[in-house]
């Protein structure tokens, strides 16, 4: 049986499948020469437009099908439906709607292909993330010596009495609070085909910590996009790169500066369906593990369907 959520997302698309053509011909034939009642008019097409597609993309989060999805879009007669999709979710984000609706109207935009960047900022910035626990490392602190009274003791006789040696400065370690993971929750989809394996690391150890990743369903290019950072956030080049797949790892040197010019520096041409490749960082420092990536989609898990991951790994202090 269907959820109710479900339910409701299907009666939604397919009521508004049958409401759309009468509400047309309605209004039509209720024009006026009077500008006042043509433009309250194209106002509500406008409004009933940009509901239909968001009971379309309401049925999209039900049911995962982009090509039902663009069938229902070509009732609005638009030559490019992804546009419309795209336009009604810039709408939606800057009218600061629904947070839940804005998430799916721009899954759908991405689901049919579009990769603009304010639908990336915004997913991201809406995606809930684990609050990192920022563990200060503790200091050493200074014994302080009991307070002299005000009475005047007597001199002692002088001794040859040995002063003791200076304290050693303990030496400071880095304070940073771990950085949050921007985890892509449509990856969950997948259950242990697609899985993080964090590093095995103590406190005080440095280790390369995955804090984005991000899916592009249904993309026209089919690669893994790798971006390292040092601590700071700034790109770590020279570091090593290890994709497994077939059974063996391969070792890849990300980017010298001259080889720059990406977002993602590095890039990696996928062949293989979901569960084929395993990333991370190499070298002598731990490293966090993503399994499973390759081709295919949420409707057709094991096709060959274009897909792209994008993957940034950042040095980080355990504290």
């Amino acid at each position: 049986m269907q959820d109710g959520r479900t339910y409701l997302a299907s009666a939604s698309t397919v009521l508004g499948l049958a409401v759309m053509p009468v509400l047309c011909l309605m209004l039509s034939s209720c024009l006026s020469p009077v500008e006042e009642t043509t433009t309250d008019n194209a106002v509500l097409m406008e409004y009933l437009r940009e509901q239909y597609v968001v009971g379309v993309s309401d049925s999209y989060a039900a049911h995962g099908d982009p090509e039902q999805a663009q069938e229902r879009l070509a009732v609005l007669g638009d030559e490019d439906p992804e546009a419309v999709v795209v336009e009604v979710a810039q709408s939606y984000v800057q009218r600061a709607e629904d947070p839940e609706k804005t998430r799916r109207l721009i899954e759908l935009a991405q689901a049919l292909g579009a990769d603009e960047v304010f639908m990336e900022e915004y997913m991201i910035a809406t995606a809930p993330t684990p609050t990192a626990t920022n563990t200060s490392v503790p200091t050493s602190s200074p014994t302080q010596s009991p307070t002299s009274t005000a009475t005047n003791p007597p001199v002692p006789t002088a001794t040859n009495t040995l002063a003791p040696a200076p304290a050693a400065t303990p030496t400071s370690a880095p304070v940073t609070p771990v950085p949050p993971r921007e985890w892509d929750r449509r990856l969950d989809y997948f259950g242990d085909t697609v899985r993080l394996e964090e590093a095995l690391v103590s406190p005080g150890q440095w280790y390369w910590r995955l804090i984005r990743t991000k899916w592009l369903e249904e993309s026209g290019n089919h690669h893994i996009y790798v971006e390292v950072l040092d601590e700071h956030g700034d790109r770590s080049f020279g570091q090593t790169i290890v994709i497994e797949y077939g059974g063996s790892p391969h070792y890849e040197t990300y980017p010298l500066p001259d080889k720059l010019g990406e977002e993602y520096a590095y890039n990696f041409v996928m062949a293989d369906l979901l569960g084929s490749y395993n990333v991370y960082i190499g070298g002598g420092e731990p490293s966090d593990k993503i399994y499973g990536v390759g081709l295919g989609t949420r409707q057709d898990p094991y096709g060959t369907h274009h897909t792209c991951f994008f993957l940034t790994f950042q040095r980080t202090y355990q504290p």
